[in-house]
């Protein structure tokens, strides 16, 4: 039986087995590595994209200290600029990126040895003072202590049916889209990235190839583009229906955005985040010691990666003490 076990292999799970006293952590995690929401998509010949978390911008010093001690970490340097209408140079800020990729932020902080990859936990029981976690292929695990570092809609369906002192609704957290693309080298992109306002598709542009990753493809320009959250609603429940006419008219959008007339395409993706955006809760973090569950994630009090470090910090205190 373990002692330890998390659901969830993203930052704030990086964050527990950092602060956590006791370092026998098992994890399960659905996907075939960490990173959760600060994932890292790498595609042969062309480099790697950062299509979950963009950057970290440490808000407090202790913050700053703790994601500058991780191994791996780097300043992105460049401009920033905010379009609408017009080019806006946004004031200087610390943007802190992965060498490899944003999954850096998760991977190495885990250890990966104790992680079972391609588990989705899809139900657990609390019996005879202990968790019994049972996922899609039917495998069960034993453990002492369980946390959950899920989104809020997969949290609620794994809780909804426990007795805990803890509220929780489904269906909150809203979707949103991002495209990985990747161009013949041009030199028209003169920032790092770009906010845009008054789009209804595009809110965000990142221009990969200026986070100077030896990976990426010297030959190529590629980008990350983000979508508003009102696209991604409306658009989610047809997506796998019409990937690909989300995905042109996404890219579409770009090109006409930058005034790009023939573009080169060497490759163009476009990955669905169903829980991108979060309302936040009431609590910072949930801990019920006698049945030994804890809950957290950045959704508890914002969206933001400093967010996750506040609260699975907090659960780590309690769970210490």
């Amino acid at each position: 039986m373990n002692k330890l076990s998390i659901i969830g292999a993203g930052f704030s799970t990086a964050v527990l087995c950092h602060y956590l006293q006791n370092k026998d952590v098992h994890i399960f995690e659905k996907s075939r590595g960490p990173g959760g929401r600060s994932s890292t998509r790498k595609v042969d010949d062309i480099g790697v994209f950062d299509h979950g978390l963009q950057y970290i911008s440490p808000k407090t010093e202790e913050f700053s200290k703790f994601i500058s001690s991780i191994k791996g970490i780097k300043k992105w340097h460049g401009e920033f600029v905010e379009l609408n209408g017009k080019e806006k140079i946004l004031p200087k800020s610390e943007k802190l990126i992965g060498e490899n990729g944003n999954n850096d932020f998760a991977k190495n902080l885990i250890d990966i040895n104790k992680c079972k990859f391609k588990s989705k936990i899809e139900k657990i029981e609390f019996h005879k003072g202990h968790w019994k976690l049972i996922d899609d292929g039917r495998s069960e695990y034993n453990t002492q202590n369980l946390i959950l570092t899920l989104p809020q809609e997969q949290t609620y369906s794994l809780i909804k049916n426990l007795d805990l002192k803890f509220k929780i609704e489904k269906n909150i957290m809203k979707p949103c889209f991002t495209v990985m693309l990747a161009l013949k080298k041009t030199s028209i992109f003169k920032y790092s990235g770009y906010v845009i306002k008054n789009n209804p598709i595009i809110s965000w542009c990142a221009h990969e190839s200026s986070k100077q990753r030896s990976i990426n493809n010297n030959e190529l320009t590629q980008f990350t583009i983000q979508t508003t959250e009102e696209y991604g609603y409306a658009n989610f429940k047809k997506y796998k229906e019409n990937k690909n006419e989300i995905l042109n008219e996404i890219l579409e959008t770009f090109l006409h955005m930058f005034n790009i007339d023939h573009p080169e395409v060497v490759h163009k993706n476009v990955h669905g985040w169903l829980y991108a955006y979060a309302a936040s809760n009431d609590l910072p973090v949930f801990w019920d010691n006698q049945l030994r569950l804890g809950i957290t994630g950045d959704w508890f009090t914002g969206g933001k990666a400093e967010n996750s470090w506040q609260n699975a910090k907090l659960l780590a205190n309690i769970i210490n003490n």
